[in-house]
């Protein structure tokens, strides 16, 4: 059993490197599907603002929930719980992708552009000879559930059987997608991953370390994409601080 705490309704367990990748496997192994979901100071907003659905989906008996953020650490000193540490998919997913390797488990690789996704694949393919990456396919289709594209791409990722899915649509696309699709994928274990393929394949820079050490990462993102980020880091913000605050005074 993995320890959690409680941050505004969304639960994270108290997951190491090392602990995480040992559940993985008792997942993988024991041919239980599993959810790994991950949360972000932008999860915690939305789930308590206009995706509360998200709250049920991430409280589902077959999940856990990773700390992918320095805000959620920040919450749990708020609320004067054990902090968490920081597993974010930037770093993560290269000692991830060695244990996939080591382990023989095989992974299929969902979301982005075509370029993208072939790119990722390639780089982790180099970077970890033996992962084995079983089929890929780009996050352009149709994501209705009912839509012919949809069903295609299930059916494709079934006939692949990877032990592994990563689903990189971004939040909350990819959670949504992931609860609307859940019972008809065959993969023993789930991974909404946001924009993991975006740094795998090397299109956006992983952040310097002292900005990572300073909680400042949101802020090396927002200068090399200030027009795309400028409307959501300020809503986010504003959102997430005013979590912060009912909690803090809770």
């Amino acid at each position: 059993m993995i320890d959690k705490i409680e941050i505004a309704n969304i639960p994270i367990h108290l997951f190491t490197v090392s602990t995480l990748h040992k559940t993985i496997k008792v997942a993988v192994i024991s041919n239980s599907k599993t959810l790994f979901l991950h949360a972000n100071a932008r999860l915690i907003e939305l789930a308590n603002s206009k995706e509360k659905w998200l709250q049920e989906f991430f409280n589902m008996e077959n999940g856990y929930v990773i700390c992918d953020g320095a805000g959620v650490q920040l919450a749990a000193r708020l609320t004067n719980q054990e902090v968490p540490e920081k597993i974010p998919y930037n770093s993560w997913i290269w000692p991830f992708a060695q244990f996939m390797s080591e382990e023989n488990f095989t992974v299929f690789l969902l979301g982005a552009d075509k370029s993208t996704i072939s790119t990722s694949k390639r780089r982790l393919e180099e970077r970890v000879p033996g992962l084995r990456i079983v089929g890929i396919r780009d996050g352009y289709f149709n994501k209705d559930r009912n839509s012919a594209d949809n069903q295609k791409v299930v059916e494709y990722i079934n006939e692949c059987d990877p032990d592994i899915l990563l689903v990189g649509f971004g939040m909350p696309i990819q959670e949504r997608w992931v609860k609307e699709n859940y019972d008809s994928i065959n993969s023993r274990c789930i991974f909404p991953c946001g924009g993991a393929f975006d740094f795998i394949s090397g299109n956006k820079p992983v952040a310097p370390k002292i900005f990572q050490k300073l909680y400042l990462e949101w802020l090396f993102r927002f200068v090399l994409e200030p027009v795309r980020l400028s409307g959501r880091v300020t809503t986010s913000f504003l959102r997430f601080g005013r979590v912060l605050l009912k909690l803090y005074l809770k």
